[in-house]
């Protein structure tokens, strides 16, 4: 290693740096500011600086900073929410009356039915003895 022989990585030296005016820069070259709160936004430069929420912050909280944040026209870097997407297409489907909210359509429960699309007998009696 300390000679640079063959199947080590490189070592570190000089020049493998960056310039000392884009180091701790997003690539976008804006400097990046850790946000906790709405607050934390009020003595940023949209023109030099982006946002990025914390990972502790909670969905209620995070939505009062990226409304701020849009106010301010100030970038938010992570301004996703983790919202399940299963109740929006339930409202959809039963506001358009396609599928009834309460029921959807069953996967295959088997090969064949998989590969037919028809199902066995006693699927067929099992599923009418449930009903």
């Amino acid at each position: 290693m300390r000679r640079s022989k063959d199947g080590w990585p490189p070592i570190v030296k000089v020049g493998y740096g960056r310039a000392k005016a884009s180091r701790g820069l997003h690539p976008s070259g804006l400097r990046e500011i850790l946000v906790w709160s709405p607050k934390d936004l009020e003595g940023l430069d949209p023109k030099t600086q982006v946002a990025r929420i914390g990972h502790t912050v909670g969905e209620k909280k995070r939505v009062q900073i990226l409304d701020e944040a849009k106010k301010t026209n100030i970038r938010i870097l992570n301004a996703g929410l983790k919202k399940p997407a299963e109740p929006e297409v339930a409202q959809e489907a039963a506001s358009t009356g396609k599928v009834d909210a309460g029921k959807e359509e069953a996967a295959p429960s088997s090969a064949t039915e998989e590969l037919t699309g028809e199902k066995t007998e006693t699927e067929k009696a099992t599923r009418k003895s449930s009903e």
